[in-house]
């Protein structure tokens, strides 16, 4: 380690990191794609932070793009922020869930974390004779796209895609090899997009795949993390039945169209 001295010092060090940039931003093309136009942020003083946020070169506000967080007090800043860039915002809140292990390693003072095993519940049984555990292929992208909550469009297929090209993914095959379920993670690292054809709900299949995909993650020591919207009181009842987590804070999302 050493101390940055002089301009031409942190020009040099800026044209490096710019060489390094993340992949999920070098795809930040389209701007009307809002899956991949996201951003995540935390800040340790959130009322102060409308000044860096609205610097230029942060947020790209002439794209349609989506802002999330576990900070709802974010959400005064990026109205007055999106109101001077003429963009229009609508906030969806949820609840946010994690692995006993991974909250007690975040949060060791969380009472909720120390009081439970750092171990899932029990597992849920299914037919295995009926049912094949997997991962996913690509071509089970137009399903899930068809199932998701902020899907059914193209470019939400695309993103889905993406994820089960890039990121570790867990589904059953019914009798016939076909998918009924499946449990795929998004560039954030988050559990996301879980769901079971209608025909074969009320099974614990989800259930079943989340504990999996959870446990798979938490031996690559991925901290191990999910939301749903309060309105789904399904995963709610499944995340309680596996032990999971309630954290104190919310899960936030902005959705952003320039006007």
């Amino acid at each position: 380690m050493f101390h940055l001295q002089g301009p031409q010092v942190l020009q040099m060090l800026e044209k490096s990191l710019r060489k390094s940039l993340p992949e999920s931003l070098k795809e930040m093309t389209d701007d009307f794609d809002h899956y991949t136009n996201t951003y995540q942020i935390y800040s340790k003083n959130p009322p102060n932070c409308q000044e860096f946020l609205g610097s230029s070169g942060v947020i790209n506000w002439k794209q349609h793009l989506q802002i999330q967080s576990s900070q709802s007090s974010l959400n005064e800043v990026i109205q007055n922020l999106a109101a001077a860039e003429l963009v229009k915002v609508k906030q969806e809140q949820g609840i946010l869930y994690m692995l006993p292990k991974t909250a007690s390693k975040l949060l060791p003072s969380l009472p909720e974390a120390n009081n439970l095993p750092l171990k899932s519940g029990r597992r849920k049984v299914i037919n295995e004779e009926m049912f094949k555990l997997s991962s996913m292929d690509v071509t089970h992208a137009a399903l899930v796209n068809k199932f998701w909550h902020f899907g059914g469009n193209e470019r939400s297929q695309r993103f889905i895609e993406r994820c089960i090209r890039t990121f570790p993914t867990f589904c059953l095959l019914g009798p016939e090899g076909t998918l009924v379920s499946w449990s795929l993670m998004d560039q954030t690292g988050e559990i996301r997009m879980g769901g079971t054809l209608p025909e074969y709900r009320a099974k614990g299949l989800i259930s079943y795949l989340m504990d999996v995909h959870s446990h798979a993650l938490v031996k690559l020591d991925y901290p191990t993390y999910y939301h749903t919207l309060e309105t789904n009181k399904i995963i709610q009842k499944m995340s309680h039945s596996l032990n999971h987590i309630t954290m104190p804070c919310n899960w936030n999302q902005w959705h952003c169209v320039p006007l």
